[in-house]
């Protein structure tokens, strides 16, 4: 059941043109690691700045679902969705720094609305 829950939300996904997403159709794995790097940095950003993460938890359980889900029809190899997710990471974490940390406002609004598209990219797909 599942699979079978999951396999649906992939062909849900890769058949919406609505979503102003990359396109899943051609390798789900690739976004979906994308979001799972993102998720994490979110969550220990949380847990950084003294709340407890759980949204950003429970989006990024999902996310290690359906990449798990689509990971071994991949054309990636693991290390490259291992690359994919560390990289996304890093990234998201760096913009979550600069928007909580520097000295500069402007910088700080641009980097908390960019940490937002990314992050939103990625909830916008989960249901619920």
């Amino acid at each position: 059941m599942k699979t079978y829950v999951l396999g649906l939300l992939v062909a849900m996904i890769c058949g919406t043109q609505a979503l102003a997403a990359p396109d899943l159709s051609r390798d789900p794995a690739r976004f979906f690691a994308t979001c799972l790097g993102r998720f994490s940095a979110t969550m220990e950003h949380e847990w950084l700045m003294g709340r407890d993460g759980e949204q950003a938890r429970d989006q990024r359980a999902m996310f290690e679902t359906l990449l798990e889900a689509v990971a071994p029809d991949s054309a990636l190899s693991r290390a490259d969705i291992l690359h994919m997710r560390i990289e996304a990471k890093f990234a998201q974490a760096k913009l979550l720094q600069v928007a909580s940390f520097h000295t500069d406002a402007r910088q700080k609004r641009y980097a908390a609305g960019l940490a937002r598209r990314e992050i939103g990219s990625c909830a916008a797909l989960l249901l619920g």
